[in-house]
């Protein structure tokens, strides 16, 4: 079994199909807590598991209370509202031991239609992965994600803007999903480092995921390499946002996303 698919693995508790178990992996270990993108995976998939197989997710966003230490999870469903092809669904990880969620995250899944479609704007100019060097961070998560820096290092001097692009897949390579994206949608390097050009504290606060991404896409890209394009519009008073995108390599749109984040650091 692929290390992601391990460390986003459900157990169904009773019969409604309204409760699954998991656990916090220590592959997927952030500075505090599990990585904020293996959390809301994992939420994602209980929807998706929850919702049947002819619903789409496409929407998720993931608040983050507090950090699941390394361990078994509880993950409690509801479906809020079901209309003919929107399902709206709430989700609740509880780590072992405790009464209290450390994440909620709210759901849109959909039978998707054939529809007008467009695309605003193209893929980013960007070296090829396999010219860009991969770089790690003291966190077990980034083994087992990885990032190659397409531009604006910021430990290395940066350009003075908080835009950057990066190539990241699984590690090891693996088939791209809904689930797997959500995933690859918190790999951006925190905007703040791009200010200070050192790592310091954050927390991501609330990320939402929306994704656009055909069944054909996903084909398409299969273990391929995804570009994240990734920017923060402002920071002050504690938090900042960023607002990123995410393409394929042939110029597919799979997915956009945008998080807020809390800091601490001062001038």
């Amino acid at each position: 079994m692929h290390l992601f698919d391990e460390a986003t693995a459900l157990e169904p508790l009773g019969e409604d199909g309204l409760r699954f178990g998991g656990a916090a992996h220590a592959g997927f270990k952030n500075m505090i807590g599990p990585y904020g993108g293996w959390s809301a995976a994992i939420l994602a998939k209980s929807m998706i598991e929850a919702a049947g197989p002819d619903m789409e997710l496409t929407t998720i966003t993931t608040d983050f209370l507090a950090g699941a230490s390394e361990g078994p999870v509880t993950i409690d469903l509801e479906c809020k509202r079901e209309g003919r092809n929107t399902q709206f669904w709430t989700a609740d990880l509880v780590p072992g031991g405790s009464e209290t969620p450390a994440n909620c995250a709210l759901g849109i899944l959909s039978r998707r239609r054939d529809t007008l479609s467009w695309v605003e704007g193209n893929r980013p100019l960007a070296p090829e992965p396999e010219a860009c060097e991969r770089f790690l961070l003291p966190m077990a998560w980034t083994k087992a994600v990885e990032m190659r820096g397409a531009s604006n290092n910021p430990f290395a001097g940066g350009d003075g803007t908080t835009r950057s692009m990066a190539w990241v897949r699984l590690d090891p390579d693996r088939p791209l999903d809904p689930v797997s994206l959500v995933a690859l949608a918190d790999t951006p390097t925190p905007r703040l480092f791009f200010k200070t050009g050192k790592p310091d504290l954050i927390a991501t606060v609330s990320m939402t995921v929306y994704l656009h991404a055909t069944p054909e896409d996903y084909e398409a890209v299969g273990t391929d390499y995804l570009l994240v394009e990734a920017t923060g519009a402002r920071g002050g008073r504690g938090f900042n946002d960023q607002h990123a995108t995410i393409w394929s390599r042939d110029g597919r749109l799979m997915a956009t996303t945008q998080q807020m984040v809390s800091y601490r650091t001062k001038a």
